[in-house]
Parts: structure tokens; sequence; C-alpha cells
């Protein structure tokens, strides 16, 4: 079964430093495409300097996914202190692996973590030109709550 195969381990800096900044850099492309993810890519030393700073901060919420040894995703995910809404920087799953229910063991995985700061909501932006996200997010119960700017904010009630 998928899920007797899925592992997760915390991103450990410096040792994940590449594959991280590889996962950034894939998502960004598939978010705004081949033309725009450029300018609105997190720079690598800056994108290293923000995870590094959440990793102290949230450090199980940021995953790397493996089936057996191969990995297979990442997450980033946080609770601010003192809210209900969890957030999800970054939820990856690697392309060839795409299409397989990596993802919804991703989500189930982001869920429990969520569940354990006691969240009562989730929040993610995604562009609606990422119409294979928006349509995964929505079948995993998310819905859009707001337009802000060229981003949709979607949202799921845990």
């Amino acid at each position: 079964m998928l899920t007797d195969r899925l592992t997760f381990r915390t991103i450990k800096l410096p040792e994940d430093s590449a594959r991280a900044i590889t996962y950034h850099r894939d998502a960004c492309r598939a978010t705004f495409g081949d033309r725009e993810f450029e300018q609105h890519l997190e720079r690598p030393g800056r994108y290293l300097k923000n995870l590094a700073k959440r990793l102290e901060e949230f450090p199980d919420g940021h995953l790397l996914a493996f089936a057996g040894n191969r990995c297979v995703g990442q997450l980033e995910l946080q609770v601010p202190y003192g809210l209900t809404v969890g957030y999800v920087n970054l939820f990856y799953v690697a392309p060839p692996l795409r299409r397989q229910g990596y993802g919804r063991l991703l989500q189930a995985r982001a869920e429990q973590y969520f569940r354990s700061w006691e969240a009562t909501e989730i929040e993610l932006h995604v562009l609606p030109l990422n119409v294979a996200a928006v349509r995964f997010y929505e079948a995993m119960g998310y819905a859009v709550s707001a337009e802000e700017g060229d981003m949709l904010l979607m949202g799921k009630k845990l």
C-alpha cells in the first residue's frame, strides 16, 4: 500500500539545501510558467535564509517525503503562534511522481500537522493559471476564499 512506503523527515540545512532550492524553483515555474517565474522566484540565498528561520520556529512543519529512498516531495507548513489558521508555504510533489497519490499523502500529513497545532483552517496561495494545482486543492477540499492580486487565496476547514 502507498501509505506504508511514505516516510517524512525534517529538512536539514545545509545538507538538503540543493534539493530545497530545486523544489522551490520548480514550484515557482509550475506556478508562474516558464516566462514569468524568474521575477517571482526568491533567490537561493534569501530562500535558504527564510527557510532556516521557519525551520527554527516550525521544524515539524518543514518536511521531505520519501517513498523508500526516493524523495517524492516537500512540505513547508506553519501555524503562527496564537492563530488557528495554518499556512502552506510550499506543497511540492516531484513531477514524475504526480498523479500517483503522493499529493494526497502529503495533504494528510499537512492536516495532521495543523491539527497538532490546534489549527481549525488551512490557507495557501495559488495562481489560477496553475490549473492542475487548483484542481488538486479543490479535490482536497479547499475553496477559493479571496483573490489577492494575481493569486487566489484558498482555504480548507479542518
